[in-house]
């Protein structure tokens, strides 16, 4: 009778610690509430915010660039002036 007692103590002990384990391990991996984010984009310490821009393919190498920072020649759009002059010669 008393080993039968000191299984049970023991299988409850060992379904304790596994309980609190398991609940230690999913607060870990939760957010906390303050670095949520936000519902409003809004930069980090030091970087501006940049609204979306529309992204243009190179006509040489394919590589998308924003719009205001592709070359333009004729009506192709390039990633460099480089590559510009590659597709001219």
């Amino acid at each position: 009778m008393r080993i039968i007692l000191w299984l049970v103590l023991g299988v409850l002990v060992i379904l304790a610690l596994k309980k609190k384990a398991r609940d230690m391990q999913s607060r870990t991996f939760q957010t906390p509430p303050e670095a949520e984010p936000s519902s409003s984009p809004s930069a980090a310490p030091g970087h501006a915010v940049r609204d979306a821009e529309d992204m243009v393919s190179c006509a040489h190498c394919q590589l998308y660039v924003p719009v205001s920072e592709a070359v333009l020649r004729g009506e192709l759009h390039f990633c460099s002036a480089a590559h510009a002059d590659l597709h001219t010669h």
